[in-house]
């Protein structure tokens, strides 16, 4: 039994709170709220300096412009004076000049004292007494100008007696305002080293919070690296010893690596370094591989017959390949090749299909023999009893040749030897020559063919040979699965450049679980076990010619409707590369 004292006890939350991570992240937070609290503050007190900053410079313009006010209306008296004793026209000129930049300065004055609040009925007092004093040195010089000197010296003892009046309330002014002037000063002092000492706090407390930060992040980078290491170490030992082949490229696909199941099918001394893909696997198809680099996407090959594999030759080997690009962004970095080599499984199964097309080519000859004795045994008793067990010994022929002759086919399409004759077929003609050779079976299976035929004629360019198999097929094996009693329908349609057969049986229908491998070659599901003389290979040679034809075959079923084939034909030949299946 176990000792629970010297078992491994869970940390405690004590123990936990004081781990260093824990006492890191704890420093973190701390140090980002006095950040936070030290950034807000030099903020405040940031503003508060410039307001203040700017409420001296305002200060400063208006002691300025009190001072200006004073020296402007000096200016103008003198002027005025000059002008009534001398007569001097430049100085009724200078007068006129001064006078507009009087009236600047006092709505300068009068606007700033508006603005802070304070002594506006000061200033809107001082605005008047500046306009009496205008008016009173305006008439003493209109006076001049009328010749009437004495009657303009009044006005000049005038003009000196409001200038006093006007001076001594802007002194009060000016007092008023260097007292605020220095109140500002202080406070502006003030803000401002409260602001540069929350500075410093701000940067003390951003270094406090920087050193835990770089202290986790380089925990984390550490981890990080370590867990990248493992990785790297895990994914060498999954290729070393993966049961497949291997091979790392660039993307220009010189090779980098291959892992020991590759290097297993080189020569002994083989040296790889610096050589292509190409150069080491030259039958490897280009296209579809450098499609892969320049799409992202990766590539699937099956059943790749291999003959050289650098410097051996004559090989017989089969490999399926796939082929997957490294992306660095949005551009292939690099490339990987998995090969799995399928040569063993590719050999047999061609030998099968020798094997199967040797014992079809040798049954297909004495069946035939076998057609033409039972034709003439027919002759010979044609009015006697045996006639109808000839009839089925017959149609019991016919389909063992049938299905050799299947066979055949199925092993030429697969081959790729099959080539297509087209020539312009009339569908209309060609469907109706079909159901007439089944009249002989319609009978046997008491079933009936119904056709639905467009009133005008279809043509098309198509093998005639290839879709009378086709459609004939498809005919039969609805025959076979209908019951008694019912018709199988052949529905003919043309649409834009398509046209569509349509084979139509009241059957039990197709069961879920075999439609997924209702094409698979030599395979029957339940409905098919249960006829006899199947063989698993009608549809399979079905969907051949149809491909090979450039066209598709599908269904639809269920138990209610039935079955119904489809095969949809191009209007114009469409076939494959060369073979042509």
């Amino acid at each position: 039994m176990l000792d629970s004292s010297k078992m491994k006890k869970p940390p405690t939350g004590s123990r936990l709170f004081f781990r260093p991570e824990a006492i890191l992240s704890i420093t973190v937070i701390f140090a980002f709220v006095l950040v936070a609290g030290a950034a807000i503050s030099s903020y405040m007190h940031s503003s508060k300096a410039i307001q203040a900053g700017q409420s001296v410079e305002k200060s400063q313009e208006l002691l300025g412009s009190l001072e200006s006010i004073v020296s402007i209306m000096n200016d103008m008296k003198t002027q005025a004076a000059t002008y009534i004793r001398t007569g001097d026209k430049g100085a009724v000129t200078r007068y006129n000049k001064d006078k507009a930049g009087l009236a600047k300065f006092i709505s300068f004055v009068k606007h700033t004292g508006d603005e802070e609040g304070w002594r506006r009925w000061h200033f809107t007092y001082i605005e008047q007494l500046t306009e009496r004093f205008i008016n009173i040195l305006d008439i003493s010089i209109k006076e001049k100008d009328r010749g009437n000197v004495k009657a303009s010296e009044p006005g000049l003892s005038k003009a000196q007696q409001l200038m006093e009046v006007i001076r001594g309330r802007l002194i009060i002014s000016d007092v008023d305002e260097r007292a605020v002037l220095k109140e500002r000063l202080e406070d502006y002092k003030k803000n401002a080293e409260t602001s540069s000492l929350m500075f410093i706090s701000l940067g003390g407390f951003i270094l406090l919070f920087v050193i835990p930060l770089a202290l986790i992040v380089q925990r984390y980078i550490g981890a990080t690296q370590k867990a990248f290491i493992v990785e790297q170490q895990v994914s060498r030992e999954i290729v070393q010893h993966a049961p497949i082949g291997i091979i790392q490229m660039e993307a220009d696909f010189k090779i980098k690596d291959i892992n020991p199941v590759f290097r297993s099918y080189l020569a002994e001394e083989e040296n790889i370094d610096g050589l292509s893909l190409w150069q080491l696997l030259p039958e490897l198809p280009r296209d579809e591989l450098t499609n892969t680099v320049a799409s992202g996407k990766p590539a699937i090959l099956k059943d790749v017959g291999i003959s050289q594999i650098g410097s051996r030759t004559d090989l017989e080997r089969y490999w399926d390949l796939a082929a997957w690009p490294m992306m660095e962004g949005d551009k292939v970095r690099s490339l990987i090749l998995l090969i799995e080599d399928m040569s063993d499984k590719t050999i047999l199964s061609r030998q099968k299909e020798v094997l199967q097309q040797t014992i079809a080519h040798d049954l297909k000859s004495p069946l035939i023999a076998s057609n033409y004795l039972i034709q003439a045994m027919m002759k010979k008793h044609a009015k006697n009893g045996d006639q109808e067990l000839l009839m089925r010994l017959q149609d019991s022929n016919e389909d063992a040749l049938k299905m050799v002759k299947n066979m055949l086919e199925v092993s030429k399409y697969r081959q790729g030897v099959h080539v297509m004759a087209h020539s312009e077929v009339v569908l209309n003609d060609l469907v109706n020559n079909i159901v007439s050779g089944f009249d002989f079976r319609c009978q046997v299976s008491e079933v009936s063919i119904a056709l639905i035929l467009p009133n005008e004629r279809i043509q098309i360019q198509s093998d005639e040979a290839a879709l009378k198999h086709l459609v004939g097929n498809l005919l039969e094996n609805a025959i076979k699965f209908s019951p008694r009693q019912t018709a199988v329908t052949i529905t003919l349609k043309q649409q834009d450049d398509q046209v569509s057969i349509d084979v139509h049986n009241s059957g039990p229908g197709i069961h879920e679980k075999d439609k997924e491998k209702l094409f698979t070659p030599f395979w029957q599901g339940e409905l098919g076990q249960q006829s006899a003389g199947g063989t698993g290979i009608g549809l399979y040679l079905s969907q051949q010619i149809a491909h090979a034809l450039g066209g598709t075959i599908s269904f639809t079923s269920d138990e209610l409707s039935g079955t119904t084939f489809t095969i949809t034909l191009p209007s114009k030949p469409k076939v494959t590369n060369g073979a042509q299946k």
